[in-house]
C-alpha cells in the first residue's frame, strides 16, 4: 500500500519552488512508496486583495508595480530555503489586464487532463518560466510557451482550457481545499489506508517523521544507491532539473560533487542561470 501526498500549492509558488529538492529526495529515499499528487489552490484570485490600498490613490497600474516590487523580494528572500536559483530581474507576473495567478492553475488542470503524464514537468516548467527565466506567465502566450516546451499538444490544451472541462476540475481543487480549511501554502495531506493528515513543513526530516508514524513503521527510507544510471533514470523523470535536487536526491556532498560525477555526458547539457545553474536532457525543453 502507497502512501499519498497532496500538495495544495500554485504554480507561481516561490515556496514550493524551493521545496523541489526535498521532493526530489523523498522520491529516492521512499522509492515505490509515495505517490504525490498537486492540488491547486490559487494562490493570488485578484491581485488587488494584496496591493497596499494607499497606492491604490496612485492609479491601478503604480499599485501593481509596487506590489511586484514587493512580490519579487519575497521570491528573493525565500531563495535561502534550499538555493534553488530565483531570478526577479524585470518581475511583472501581474499588470492591469493581469490580474491572478488562475490561468496557472486552470493551466495546469488542462494539462493534467490532456496529457496527465506530462502534467508535472508542465508544472515544474511554469515554475521554471516564471521564477529562473522571470517571464511573466499570466499571460496566455507564455502559458502556451510552456506547453510548447513541455511537448503537450497546443490545440487539445486550448480546448481543454477554454471549453469549461480544465475549469470545472479547477473549482474541484478549489472546493477540496476550502473543505479542508487550508489557508497557508503549500500545505500537505498524508494520506495512509484510511488515515489523513494535514500538515505544514518545508523540511525532510519532517516527511520522514510523519511517513514513518501514519504508516505504523511500515514505511521507511531506504537505502540509496549512487550510480550514473539512478541519475540518469531521475532526468528522464525530470528532464529539466537543478543539481541541488540531485544533490539532495543522492546525497551528495556539495553541488559542485554533483558536477564532477554527472560529467562527461553526451545526453545532457548545463543551463547557465542567474545565480545558479540547471542541467537539462539534451533535445528537451529547447
Amino acid at each position: 500500500m502507497k502512501l499519498t501526498v497532496s500538495v495544495f500549492t500554485d504554480p507561481m509558488m516561490g515556496l514550493s519552488y524551493e521545496c523541489e529538492p526535498m521532493f526530489r529526495r523523498l522520491e529516492t529515499h521512499f522509492s515505490g512508496q509515495i505517490e504525490f499528487k498537486y492540488v491547486m489552490s490559487g494562490l493570488v484570485r485578484d491581485v488587488y486583495q494584496f496591493v497596499d490600498k494607499r497606492d491604490l490613490a496612485l492609479g491601478k497600474t503604480e499599485a501593481i508595480r509596487r506590489y511586484n516590487t514587493r512580490l519579487a523580494k519575497i521570491y528573493e528572500d525565500e531563495e535561502a530555503i534550499s538555493g534553488m536559483p530565483i531570478n526577479m530581474n524585470g518581475f511583472r507576473l501581474f499588470d492591469t489586464e493581469h490580474t491572478s495567478s488562475t490561468p496557472l492553475n486552470l493551466a495546469y488542470k488542462a494539462a493534467q487532463l490532456i496529457a496527465p503524464e506530462k502534467a508535472d514537468l508542465f508544472l515544474y516548467n511554469l515554475r521554471y518560466a516564471t521564477i529562473v527565466e522571470c517571464r511573466p506567465t499570466t499571460h496566455l502566450e507564455e502559458i502556451l510557451r510552456v506547453v510548447r516546451k513541455t511537448e503537450v499538444d497546443t490545440d487539445s490544451f486550448l480546448s481543454a482550457y477554454n471549453d469549461g472541462s480544465a475549469q470545472a476540475e479547477l473549482n474541484k481543487d478549489f472546493s477540496l481545499g476550502q473543505q479542508l480549511g487550508i489557508h497557508s501554502l503549500p500545505s500537505y495531506l498524508v494520506q495512509y489506508g484510511e488515515k489523513a493528515w494535514l500538515i505544514q513543513t518545508l523540511a525532510y526530516e519532517d516527511f520522514v517523521s510523519v511517513i514513518s508514524d501514519i504508516s505504523d513503521g511500515k514505511i521507511q527510507p531506504i537505502k540509496i544507491e549512487k550510480s550514473l544510471d539512478k541519475i540518469k533514470e531521475l532526468i528522464e523523470k525530470h528532464p529539466l532539473i537543478s543539481p541541488i535536487e540531485i544533490q539532495k536526491a543522492f546525497d551528495f556532498e556539495s553541488i559542485e560533487a554533483v558536477r564532477q560525477y554527472i560529467k562527461p555526458r553526451a545526453d545532457i547539457e548545463i543551463i547557465n542561470a542567474q545565480r545558479g545553474w540547471f542541467i537539462k536532457k539534451k533535445g528537451y525543453y529547447e
